[in-house]
């Protein structure tokens, strides 16, 4: 009997996928955007992309054999580099939600940079399995990628929310001393209705059930 694999067409998963989508490519565009802007956008983008995934139905897998990977070292490696480059001095910061703080009194030195290529990965993967279009794998694919959610990258994500906001509300440096206003590629379409309609669609569906 030919398992369901419905979730692959519900609303809140196209919503993860053109969100994770964007997220993969703004990454993969570092080098088109100066610091201020990177950041900005980062912190809008990074919460939606958030609250998509906590927004996924669930579902099971079908396949035994995890879906083709198609992030190398090497893509990784640009990713990571990219936005270290970018990032510069502000790429540094501690963290404890590490399981390594276990064996650990004092924070852990992570980067900016290393953080958000871990959340590229999963998410690059999933996406490019996605386009494949074969409905059994996209469904392997969603299930793999909510799991990894739950158990890296999600906490990844919050980690590096808080080392972005230290640097855009930072009390010296370039924020300080640029204050000009500019144009955002997310400012039309990651607003704060954009925002409530995924929070109360996820509500609407827990009443339902």
């Amino acid at each position: 009997m030919k398992k369901n694999t419905s979730i692959i067409f519900d609303k809140n998963t196209v919503e993860f996928v053109t969100v994770a989508a964007e997220c993969c490519g703004f990454l993969e565009r570092v080098g088109e955007h100066p610091r201020r802007a990177f950041v900005d956008t980062a912190l809008k983008l990074l919460p939606l992309l958030y609250l998509k995934a906590l927004l996924l139905p669930a579902g099971e897998r079908i396949d035994h054999f995890d879906p083709e990977r198609f992030v190398t070292e090497g893509d990784y490696e640009r990713v990571r580099s990219s936005i270290a480059a970018l990032m510069g001095e502000k790429d540094d910061y501690l963290d404890v939600f590490l399981e390594d703080m276990v064996y650990s009194e004092s924070p852990i030195h992570q980067n900016i940079s290393e953080t958000l290529a871990d959340i590229y990965q999963p998410l690059k993967d999933f996406v490019c399995v996605y386009q494949l279009g074969l409905e059994q794998t996209m469904n392997d694919a969603l299930v793999i990628c909510a799991e990894q959610f739950a158990e890296f990258w999600g906490q990844r994500l919050v980690n590096v929310l808080r080392a972005l906001h230290e640097v855009r509300f930072m009390q010296s440096g370039e924020y300080a001393e640029d204050n000009d206003d500019y144009y955002s590629p997310l400012d039309d379409s990651c607003s704060e209705e954009s925002l409530y309609e995924g929070l109360e669609a996820g509500e609407d569906e827990e009443e339902n059930d």
